[in-house]
């Protein structure tokens, strides 16, 4: 299936969604316009071609030939709940863009279509509007967002999550002070972080802690880390209470203070620091290292680490669903928090019938009690309170049997307090029930976000009737694939659970080393003592480096949510930043887990997602942005929209109004829906509320879900009655912040996107009758090609392809070899490369031109060359997916590479070795070893820069003490000259060496080429250039492809990649090739034409080894093709004798090793099908294991061979134990490996007979 099917399926999914009903998955509804005579642009009737509206131009844009506008818009008619379109905006209050002065009289102006507005205008408004959300978002501004958030508000709310700490001292009246036992009382108050820092041990310098940068901590392998000082307040006091105290016989007396309190700033560890966040000096002082980075990363010892986006459950909204039973829940993260309303089967008249359970505080209640011990008054108030509109039977039977067995279980729980005795004491005999009474705890645990028990007995009866609901089919289950229903947990929330468990354990072990003073005659030391700052530091540092985190919700670790970034090219690396992960805990299929979900439209790339077994990897949008922490209250703005809150309204009122839902808790009720959620809207646009609050209006069931919480994925779309609003500039570039001020940009999300009616882009407006494209729709895509990933957004005429290749070219544009960074002298990278010459392509995208500034260092993320090819056949070479090179266009230096490979060794300073008394030191320096040639090697024992080192040389010189070599040497099929050399060390107390090696390489038959398309292939010959085929100009091909791989890997957007590159090569301006609008075959054909070539491309060319000329055409144009990272130098393995295992004999595996080939059974067959018997005794015994063995002809077994005496001398030779003789005794050949087998089952009592034949 083609990626432009995919993309119409999801269209039209999304499409019948909107427009067919209003009922998503899932169950919630979606407002709809109401366009009465009105018909959607893209229907069937309607043909439209995109390429219609264009004409290139020499500049390369689209010109759209336009005719008479429309001079106004007509509104579509009221609905009938308030006359508003879901996405109409009151606009009284919000300043007029001409005259700041000004308010709009009117709530709903005449939408004006001016007439200046073009479709070429919109689209260079949208690229440099879209070019100005990259320039101030980022790509990576999730990940900074985030860790900003921590740092700012999560840090500080986690330490006063963990309240006060109680020292009691041990229970040892031998160890008591005159009769009194001491306690203690800890409190954490503020949190103080300081920018990173290292300790500096030089006498010359003024300072000793010197600034410490990302740079010094790559070099050093250091972690790039700040210190958290926390304040901490500690009081010591005693009961004065006895022994009795212990069984509760004798009350506790008021507390007599003995130490008063003290506060002090304490280090409790090292946070690590996310490089260009707020702690970074790189922000503070606006420096950058590397033009391609922006940050978003960690360095962990040296190493740079990146957090992977966790897919997690929306824990702020109610889950219904139907797998092992019928039940709702309302989840936390903390356990006490979570509440489940089941729907079971009646423990009475033998289980015929269904009843309601809570679920709470480890106990099951039924339902109908916890509604009185809540408050309610009667029935009908409890009735009132779940809301069932035309309930039928089978919802009146679960209710009266509920109520039936309510009454079985607790006679009169009407009455007075009997309800809430009896929760009470079923609760406290649970089997960790709660300290606090009635009334505290269920105002802690039961719903904590809303507050007052006759609240929380209205949402307990919402979850019932979400329960019913969805029992009798009324209400669809919660899809938990549906990112309406999943949020993102991203540094803050990852920071915040792995941090939590490391507070605990240095809390317990702060608790125990103080208990040991309290109880002791000593007084208390400074809480310096008390508090072990590694216990914090090793353990972020160890989770970072192993990916091993805390589980979101169970007493376990969980893998791969950090993970190392990769700089093959920026690409690569920034891909690695926008990456997402479904935590999946089983193996084989997935079911829906693999499908990509509607709402993936513009918030997921649905094509670059990769595969997996433990977790299900995938990558954002390129426009998707992610929502931060947003602390503003905003129950008092609801109220003045028309909300009356819950404990203001009446029972019966519920029944005709809507709720009001803040991050899924009930907040309260509104009787005029359609006003409030204009208002709402009114005062984000008018920024009295965050941009990013998502307002959702669910009319079938009469709700109205707003969401202001963190993890929720958000796209910019275009405000379609607002793009008359859009100014020309006469200079500079458009703002964001302006456009979102001006109400032409705003910040969509899943829950929202339902109410809107979006066009897909800004030639959608204008299709059909221009009247109706701007009336019908609401909202506008920035690009078509923003829905896609990163990767893919890049892609030239992906629309094209088949699905396989573009997600297949995702990967591999992310190994191909550019520029990857320009600070690569002050990196240490084990292997990294470099191409010398890296070019831009011909086309351009729409995501390409828009990411960066418009200047030579912004990332590029398009890495290889343009190379003539030929879709031809070369003397069978190029068979498959074969490429056949021309040897003279590699000669001039034709994706010709530096590849780069760091060697590191390390050693301990003198410090730390005087400790080391049984191990002997060792450092750097030159010896004379046996294990290669050392005349490359200082003093020092370092190469000098420039040394050219071969195969076997040494390339950073080890010593001990006493003279024993332990030097590093290069691999055998390793070579290259010194680049650099770099010495450091850490505050670990090791020295660090590293070696970086240069090599120069050029494309040679096996290495691994790639072109934008997915088409991959291996080079199979390197050929002269006299050898190919050439045109009447002189052209001729730098790489001949075989014509067969187009229709089995169905490829056409390459063939059309090379005709476009034709036609800009022959004098062409650079033009577009954004999937979803590429120039149409017609006219990249007719351009062609105009040039003088053929229209579909093919050329007449001359055979180049006769000089003939060639029957049929061939296809010829200029392809941009990609070298991968993946070079048969680095694969290939050979050896005639080496290293062998001491146990088997056999060859070691392992290149690094020295190690042989793998000769398997497989290899085996082909050689026997081929009746090479000889060359298989050859790679099985003779350069294998050979060995030899004694056998005795007599009795067929081994004879051994001994020392013995005969006749008074002794002989060493074969002897047969069995026989008791040295006669008739034969050598035989066999196998190392058969030799052992003998010698073990030998050992267990079994013995071979081996025939032999004389000779």
């Amino acid at each position: 299936m083609c990626l432009f099917l995919s993309m119409c399926v999801l269209w039209k999914l999304k499409q019948y969604f909107c427009r067919q009903g209003g009922q998503l998955p899932g169950g919630l509804a979606m407002e709809e316009p109401e366009t009465k005579g009105l018909r959607s642009p893209n229907g069937l009737d309607t043909k439209i071609d995109v390429m219609d509206f264009m004409v290139l131009d020499d500049d390369g844009e689209g010109i759209f030939d336009v005719k008479e506008y429309a001079k106004g818009i007509l509104h579509p008619s009221p609905d009938a709940d308030g006359g508003h379109c879901p996405m109409d905006v009151d606009l009284k209050g919000i300043p007029s863009t001409e005259d700041e002065e000004e308010v709009k009289s009117s709530s709903n102006p005449p939408a004006q279509v001016p007439t200046d507005i073009s479709v070429e205008s919109l689209e260079k408004f949208c690229k440099e509007a879209a070019r100005s959300f990259f320039n101030e978002r980022g790509l990576v501004s999730h990940q900074i967002n985030s860790y900003n958030d921590f740092v700012d508000h999560g840090l500080q709310e986690l330490f006063d999550s963990l309240g006060e700490i109680t020292v009691e001292p041990d229970y040892d009246p031998s160890k008591n002070v005159g009769g009194v036992r001491r306690h203690a009382t800890i409190k954490f108050g503020r949190v103080k972080l300081e920018r990173p820092e290292f300790w500096a041990d030089n006498c010359d310098l003024d300072e000793q802690t010197l600034i410490m940068k990302p740079v010094h901590a790559r070099l050093q392998k250091m972690t790039y880390s700040s210190k958290m000082n926390v304040e901490m307040t500690v009081q010591v006091y005693s009961l004065g209470q006895g022994d009795g105290s212990k069984t509760g016989k004798e009350p506790y007396i008021p507390k007599k203070v003995i130490l008063p309190p003290e506060t002090k700033w304490v280090t409790v560890g090292r946070l690590p620091v996310m490089v260009k966040s707020k702690l970074c000096w790189l922000h503070e002082l606006r420096e950058t290292e590397c033009q391609f980075d922006s940050g978003g990363y960690f360095i962990i010892k040296g190493m740079e680490k990146a957090f992977i986006a966790e897919e997690q459950k929306c824990l702020s909204r109610i889950w219904v669903s139907d797998l092992k039973g019928w039940y709702a829940c309302y989840l936390s993260q903390i356990k006490e928090e979570k509440v489940y309303v089941n729907l079971v089967q009646s423990k009475e008249n033998g289980g015929f019938r269904k009843v309601i359970n809570l679920s709470f505080l480890s106990a099951t209640i039924p339902i109908w009690i916890m509604f009185f011990a809540l408050g309610v008054s009667s029935d009908k108030e409890a009735f009132d309170m779940i809301d069932i509109q035309d309930c039928d039977s089978s919802l009146v039977n679960i209710i009266s049997a509920t109520i039936k067995e309510s009454h079985a279980q607790c006679e009169a729980f009407r009455i007075g307090d009997r309800a809430r005795q009896y929760v009470d004491k079923f609760i406290k005999e649970t089997k960790s029930p709660p300290e606090q009474p009635f009334d505290g705890y269920v105002g802690k645990y039961l719903f904590p976000g809303v507050s007052g028990n006759r609240s929380k007995a209205i949402f307990l009866g919402y979850m019932m009737k979400r329960l019913l609901m969805a029992y009798c089919r009324r209400w669809e289950c919660d899809n938990k694939y549906d990112f309406r229903n999943k949020r993102l947990d991203l540094a803050c929330q990852l920071l915040h659970r792995e941090l939590r468990g490391h507070l605990k354990r240095a809390e317990k072990h702060m608790v125990k080393v103080m208990q040991r003073h309290l109880s002791g005659d000593s007084d208390l030391q400074v809480l310096e003592h008390y508090v072990n700052a590694s216990t914090i530091t090793n353990g972020l540092n160890h989770a970072f480096s192993t990916g091993s985190w805390c589980h979101p919700y169970k007493y376990c670790k969980c893998s791969g949510i950090v993970a190392t970034l990769m700089r093959t090219n920026p690409l690569q690396m920034m891909s690695g930043l926008r990456k997402t992960r479904q935590l999946s805990s089983y193996w084989g299929s997935a079911g829906d887990a693999r499908y990509p979900n509607p709402s993936y439209w513009g918030r997921l790339c649905f094509m670059s997602t990769a595969d997996g077994e433990s977790g299900f990897g995938k990558n954002l949008a390129v426009s998707a942005v992610v929502s931060s922490v947003n602390s503003a209250p905003l129950l008092d703005l609801f109220v003045s929209c028309g909300m009356k809150k819950l404990d203001e309204i009446l029972v019966q009122e519920l029944g005709g109004t809507d709720k009001i839902f803040m991050n899924g808790n009930l907040v309260g009720a509104c009787a005029y829906p359609s006003e409030f959620v204009v208002h709402l809207r009114n005062m984000r646009r008018s920024k009295q509320i965050d941009a990013q609050v998502e307002i959702k209006r669910d009319k079938q069931h009469k709700e109205v879900r707003i969401f202001s919480d963190a993890g929720r994925i958000l796209r910019p779309l275009l405000v379609v009655e607002n793009l008359k609003c859009i100014t020309k500039l006469n200079a500079g570039s458009y703002s964001l912040m302006e456009l979102m001020q001006q109400n032409i940009i705003e910040l969509i999300g899943a829950e929202e996107e339902e109410d809107i009616q979006c066009a897909c882009g800004i030639r959608d407006l204008f299709s059909g009758d221009k009247k109706e494209g701007l009336l019908y729709y609401t909202h506008c895509e920035l690009d078509p090609s923003f829905l896609l990933g990163l990767s893919c957004g890049i892609i030239p005429f992906a629309n094209h392809n088949a699905a396989k290749r573009v997600l297949m070219e995702a990967k591999l544009s992310q190994q191909a070899i550019g520029y990857s960074s320009t600070n690569s002298q002050y990196r240490v990278d084990t292997v990294f490369h470099q191409m010398y010459y890296p070019q831009r392509p011909l086309f351009k995208t729409v995501v390409s031109d828009c990411l960066g500034k418009k200047d030579h260092t912004r990332p590029e993320y398009f890495n290889g060359q343009n190379a003539i090819v030929s879709v031809s056949v070369h003397q069978g070479f190029n068979q498959e997916d074969s490429l056949v090179f021309n040897r003279a266009s590699l000669e001039r230096g034709m994706f010709r590479t530096l590849h780069f490979r760091s060697y590191k060794a390390q050693t301990q300073n003198k410090e730390v070795t005087r400790r080391l008394k049984n191990r002997e030191k060792i450092d750097f320096g030159k010896t004379q070893s046996k294990k290669g040639l050392v005349d490359s090697l200082d003093v020092d024992g370092l190469p000098y820069v420039g040394a050219n080192l071969r195969s076997g040389d040494i390339v950073i010189g080890k010593v001990s003490e006493s003279g024993e070599d332990h030097s590093v040497k290069l691999m055998h099929t390793e070579k290259g000259h010194v680049e650099k050399v770099v010495l450091s060390a850490n505050d670990d107390g090791n020295n660090y060496a590293v070696v970086t090696l240069r090599q120069a390489r050029s494309p040679c038959v096996g290495d691994k080429f790639a072109s934008m398309h997915g088409q991959k292939g291996v080079v199979g010959l390197l050929d002269s250039q006299e050898n190919f085929p050439f045109t009447c100009q002189g052209i001729v091909p730098d790489i001949v492809i075989n014509p067969h791989g187009f229709p089995t890997r169905q490829t056409p957007g390459q063939l059309l990649e090379a005709a476009l590159g034709k036609g800009i090569a022959l004098g062409g301006m650079t033009r577009y090739a954004t999937p979803f609008t590429t120039p149409s075959v017609d006219v990249i054909t007719e351009q062609l034409h105009k040039a003088g070539f053929s229209r579909w491309g093919g050329e007449s060319v001359l055979n180049g080894q006769n000089g003939d000329r060639m029957q049929s055409l061939v296809f010829m144009g200029p392809t941009f093709y990609q070298r991968l990272k993946q070079m048969s130098e680095d694969i290939v393995k050979f050896r005639n004798t080496g290293p062998v295992h001491p146990l088997t004999r056999q060859p070691v595996e392992q290149k690094k090793r020295f190690g042989g080939l793998k000769f398997g059974e497989m290899e085996r067959d082909c050689l026997l099908g081929h009746g090479a018997t000889t060359n298989i005794n050859e790679r099985l015994f003779t350069l294998s294991d050979p060995s030899q063995l004694h056998v005795c002809q007599r009795c067929e077994r081994v004879a051994n061979v001994i020392v013995r005496t005969d006749e008074g001398r002794k002989v060493h030779g074969p002897y047969c134990k069995f026989c008791k003789s040295a006669e008739n005794i034969v050598k035989i050949n066999v196998p190392y490996g058969a030799k052992l087998l003998y010698q073990e089952l030998f050992s267990h009592g079994i013995i071979l007979k081996f025939e032999t034949i004389a000779s």
